[in-house]
């Protein structure tokens, strides 16, 4: 236990212990316990990734700074703790602030962004920092010619900067709003529960099972990579984490295979994001899907099934095509180590993930149902072990199998509380931008924007909003991409009459594919230093496996059937023909259908998968013309021979 005893593991620790009292013991006003969730994020940040790099266990200056701004968190914990009876009683923007309540906004802004700033990079950071600037000099934008348009009416009074402060940190709206209440009542259960199952070896599970299934089909371990990112994506829900935790096993088995290093890295970067899109985890941008819309979560995780499964089917296609090209082989029987005898005995950690998929759809409280499932995955790890050590040690090998649970329960929850700050710390400095855009109506101004561009119409305000967005997503977690792009766009695709549902989602997809978009796609990174291989090609190869998710996010838009909305008929027909238009666009990627492809039947495929999933009946009836037609085709020409890896 003596690996505990350091500031980062208590403070985790001490975080995680405060949600479960939160969800399970006496619970206290959103007032004043999400900012203690969040200062415990920062505490933690400021513990992990100090101000002078490499200075962790050393002492020196910049390492005394880490710890007074650590004392400062808990200053500022401690002040909401004991202030939150006159906090939940006053009436906001109508009660005047206490001097104390300047000081506490101006450091606690001062503490998130610098927080941001370790933890994210300067993307994020400088976001916030333009919009504080925007918040205060927007009104005399009215007389600089082309930003008159983005001014709002606000006046930098000390009235105005008291709301301003009254928002941000005595509300939850800003700092501590919409984002951070998500990250504090939802978000952080789940991803505790992620960690508990890594810990008794859900990872290795899904790896395990994903070779059994489909290693020895052709292009094996890339397929295996999508099959277990499936698992454990909708799971974990953090592209980076699912590429981390996959990659280090999945990609040297790929190259192995014959693949480029930036090849498979790309399959495994791919695989991953597609985890921030596959219920019943989905990110934590689905709950605050569900937070904006004010709908219960299980609508959010059914309505994403359908386009989760598109994405991940159409990935398998293109390995497919991949495989058939260029002759990449399966496993052989002698090279898969596991067989299904083990695999059956660990089956039991899929027990708590079904137990927390039924409670999601019958309604219960996500943290109790999240927590419950917790304590399922223990219970059956204590039963588990005791049974293979009576079996293999006797009876006095039972206590000690079974209490070795705990030092590993006490391991995930320091996991699960480290894991949360790359949720916590985003929705948290996103939160500021929310705060911001809601004061100053700058979503409605950008609506108009948007809408003046586009002349009205509807698809270049998509192509407007997707290119924003994934801008937005450059170096940033999706999470903080989809608050700030919800903030901006939502109301603009409201003004185009675009179903609340499908706009929601669309800017959530294009959220999670900057993840494997350049120049900056951070999945892509993470899976290229794991291969060695050129981050560059990497994210260029990433970027073309994952374009189904490019297209269903248009098709989501123009019918929201594929969210399972609407006649089951409709939802049926544009899953067949939505399906099919994956396997186009997957001859398309790999440039191979029935032999290597030309130029023009490359275009004709990819106009073909575009009619294809586009849920418009004329639409796809085209679509499968086209398609038929290359393929009768190259059925005239003799099939081409695969090339050796």
């Amino acid at each position: 236990m003596k690996s505990f005893l350091n500031p980062a593991a208590l403070i985790a620790l001490g975080w995680s212990v405060f949600q479960i009292w939160m969800a399970w013991g006496t619970p206290m006003n959103l007032i004043a316990a999400v900012p203690v969730h969040v200062m415990f994020a920062v505490a933690l940040t400021f513990v992990t990734q100090p101000l002078v790099p490499g200075s962790i266990g050393r002492p020196s200056v910049g390492r005394a700074l880490d710890y007074v701004c650590v004392a400062l968190a808990v200053a500022i914990a401690a002040y909401f703790l004991t202030q939150e009876g006159r906090l939940t009683t006053r009436i906001a923007s109508v009660d005047p602030l206490m001097t104390s309540d300047y000081v506490v906004g101006v450091l606690t802004l001062l503490l998130v962004i610098e927080s941001v700033r370790r933890a994210l990079g300067w993307g994020l950071t400088i976001v916030i920092l333009v919009f504080l600037v925007y918040q205060f000099i927007g009104p005399f934008l009215r007389s600089v010619p082309l930003l008159e348009t983005i001014a709002h009416r606000g006046q930098p009074t000390m009235r105005f900067a008291e709301y301003f402060f009254d928002m941000q940190i005595l509300q939850n709206e800003g700092v501590f709003g919409i984002p951070s209440v998500v990250s504090y009542t939802q978000v952080f259960y789940f991803l505790l529960f992620g960690a508990f199952l890594e810990r008794f070896g859900g990872g290795k599970l899904f790896i395990d099972l994903s070779i059994l299934l489909v290693g020895r089909f052709r292009g094996g371990m890339a397929k295996v990579s999508i099959v277990s990112s499936t698992l454990f994506g909708a799971v974990s829900g953090s592209a980076t984490a699912n590429a981390a935790v996959m990659g280090t096993l999945t990609i040297p088995a790929m190259k192995r295979s014959g693949m480029k290093a930036e090849e498979a890295a790309a399959v495994e970067a791919s695989s991953s994001t597609g985890g921030q899109l596959m219920p019943p985890v989905m990110g934590a941008a689905a709950f605050l899907i569900a937070q904006f819309m004010g709908v219960p979560y299980r609508d959010v995780a059914i309505a994403g099934l359908l386009p989760a499964l598109l994405f991940y089917v159409a990935l398998y296609f293109v390995i497919d095509a991949m495989a058939r090209k260029r002759g990449y082989r399966g496993l052989e029987r002698h090279e898969i180590e596991v067989g299904w005898p083990d695999v059956f005995r660990r089956l039991y950690l899929f027990a708590p993930v079904v137990w927390l998929v039924w409670q999601i759809m019958i309604g219960r409280a996500l943290s109790s149902a999240t927590l419950e499932a917790v304590i399922l995955t223990m219970v059956l790890a204590v039963l588990t072990n005791a049974v293979v050590a009576l079996r293999e040690g006797g009876l006095h090998a039972v206590l000690p199998a079974a209490w070795s649970v705990i030092p590993e329960s006490v391991r995930a929850l320091e996991n699960g509380g480290r894991a949360a700050v790359a949720v916590a710390i985003p929705c948290a400095g996103a939160g500021i931008v929310v705060g911001i855009a809601s004061m100053t109506n700058l979503g409605l101004t950008f609506g108009g924007f948007v809408s003046l561009l586009s002349g009205g119409m509807l698809i270049p305000a998509l192509l407007i909003i997707m290119i924003m967005v994934l801008i937005m997503g450059m170096g940033m977690p999706t999470t903080a991409a989809y608050i700030m792009g919800a903030v901006l766009a939502i109301p603009a695709l409201d003004m185009l009459e675009v179903n609340l549902l499908s706009a929601h989602f669309f800017v959530l997809y294009f959220a999670a594919l900057s993840m494997v978009t350049p120049p900056v796609a951070l999945a892509a990174f993470v899976a290229g230093g794991i291969a060695r291989a050129d981050v560059w090609q990497t994210g260029l190869y990433a970027f073309r496996f994952s374009l189904a998710g490019f297209i269903v996010a248009f098709a989501l838009v123009l019918s929201p059937a594929l969210l399972m909305v609407g006649e089951w008929e409709r939802i049926v027909l544009a899953t067949v023909t939505a399906t099919m238009g994956c396997y186009v666009l997957a001859a398309c990627v790999a440039g191979y259908l029935r032999r290597n492809n030309t130029l023009i039947e490359n275009l004709l495929l990819f106009v073909a998968a575009c009619l294809l999933i586009a849920p418009i009946a004329q639409a796809s009836a085209s679509g499968l013309i086209l398609f038929a037609a290359v393929w009768l085709w190259q059925r005239r020409q003799p099939r081409a021979r695969t090339i050796a890896p």
